[in-house]
């Protein structure tokens, strides 16, 4: 009888762990979509205006603030112009960190950003077999990482599906990342791609225990290309300087230069 109550009771406690768990999770996400939606144009731009209605002496003021507030929320979307990090939601309680390392590849105009980041997770596997070496990735050679045994998270780009907007395809990116963070709480990540996701840079910085590291082939100047923020998301960026004539074939290795962004 003793034995049946306790059983009873752990699998009580067990249920409500597993509840809160659950609403943690719904909670976090809610609140990445709260802040998503603060940071749509047509959402400050209806905060602007009723910033006037509610003080009538802006109206003076309104023909000049529009405009300039348009200009520097273009500006934002197309990269020019840092986004403000106010709304971005951190952890609180940070856990303590798994040996565990996420590699992001993205889908460029061929397999270079994939091939490099499977030769390092190779690389790293052979170094350190008790590291656990996770994919997320929008490419679809996924047979190659299954029969490695590396666990992958897969995305679809975002032209692979009908009438999907950058802003809705990037919510899907950083819920997917939050979604991997929250369950190997890895202690390390490393995107190579050479345009970095907003919706990637959101989930990065929530984690500010993890380090961060983007392999990007070219200079580390800031690039017109690029968000003018981007760089300072991560901890470092690595340049990989591939060497002609001493691969052979199936040998996918490169020499690197990592570059510090922190101290």
């Amino acid at each position: 009888m003793g034995e049946s109550e306790d059983e009873a009771i752990l699998s009580s406690k067990e249920s409500s762990i597993s509840n809160n768990e659950r609403l943690k999770i719904q909670l976090k996400r809610k609140e990445r979509e709260v802040k998503r939606l603060r940071s749509t144009v047509s959402f400050q731009l209806g905060v602007h205006l009723t910033s006037v209605v509610r003080r009538p002496w802006r109206l003076l003021i309104l023909p000049i603030s529009f405009p300039v507030l348009t200009l520097k929320l273009g500006l934002q979307r197309i990269g020019r112009r840092p986004i403000l990090s106010e709304n971005a939601i951190e952890e609180v309680d940070e856990p303590e960190r798994n040996h565990c390392i996420v590699l992001f590849p993205t889908n460029g105009v061929g397999f270079g950003h994939f091939t490099r980041m499977y030769a390092l997770a190779r690389a790293l596997r052979k170094e350190d077999p008790s590291l656990e070496i996770v994919f997320f990735t929008p490419m679809p050679t996924l047979h190659i990482l299954y029969n490695e045994q590396f666990p992958t998270y897969h995305l679809a780009g975002r032209y692979k599906h009908a009438n999907m907007s950058a802003s809705q395809w990037n919510g899907l990116v950083e819920d997917m990342l939050h979604m991997v963070f929250d369950m190997h709480r890895p202690k390390w990540f490393m995107f190579d791609g050479a345009f970095p996701y907003r919706g990637m840079l959101n989930a990065i910085a929530s984690q500010p225990h993890m380090k961060k590291w983007w392999m990007r082939r070219g200079s580390i100047k800031k690039s017109k290309s690029v968000p003018v923020d981007s760089f300072s998301f991560f901890d470092g960026v690595i340049v990989p300087s591939e060497e002609e004539g001493v691969q052979s074939e199936g040998d996918h290795s490169c020499r690197c230069t990592c570059y510090s962004h922190r101290t």
